[in-house]
């Protein structure tokens, strides 16, 4: 005897399907955009006030 998935969907479907519900993700990309401008300004401004104190 052989196991059936539940489903009723043919694979394509099933594929289809998956694609749909994918997240969005341009919020994401936008955040860490945002945290690595954050981190390379601060480090550029830490460098510039060590270079000046020198």
């Amino acid at each position: 005897m052989s196991i059936r998935k539940l489903s009723n969907e043919q694979p394509e479907q099933m594929r289809t399907n998956k694609a749909d519900q994918e997240p969005v993700l341009k919020g994401t990309f936008a955040s860490v955009l945002l945290l690595g401008a954050f981190l390379a300004i601060t480090w550029v401004a830490v460098f510039l006030l060590f270079l000046y104190r020198q």
